[in-house]
């Protein structure tokens, strides 16, 4: 997928791990982050996004990363995500969000971010619990 062929798996895997560990925590962890973080971990090129195809790729592995811990977190791993320009966690999280029947479509700018930060507090809370 995306170009990365029988390392998938293991993307999504790390991705998973790595967004596990950084939710106990108060930081938001931004795109970059994750990129080097799965680069070190996993000794594959990084992803390129500038390219469409590599934040295509980024999106798809916070959407399985979310699709294998939502029944357990009851929340959206990837809402403690960010992109450091925006300070927010971009259209992909909204968009996962209303598929999965979570907030409404079209929901204005302010229930959007009350959405992400309730979010983001909910599975702060639930991987503190589990430590």
């Amino acid at each position: 997928m995306y170009g990365r062929g029988d390392d998938w798996e293991r993307l999504v895997e790390e991705t998973t791990l790595f967004l596990e560990e950084r939710a106990a925590t108060d930081a938001f962890v931004t795109y970059g982050q994750l990129n080097g973080a799965l680069v070190q971990r996993t000794g594959l090129p990084p992803l390129d996004f500038s390219q469409d195809r590599d934040r295509a790729a980024v999106g798809a592995l916070l959407w399985e990363a979310v699709d294998r811990t939502f029944a357990e977190v009851g929340a959206m791993i990837s809402a403690i995500m960010i992109r450091q320009e925006a300070n927010d966690p971009g259209p992909g999280f909204y968009e996962l969000a209303v598929e999965k029947g979570l907030l409404e479509a079209g929901a204005s700018p302010e229930r959007r971010t009350e959405f992400w930060l309730e979010q983001a507090g909910k599975v702060r809370a639930h991987y503190r619990r589990a430590r």
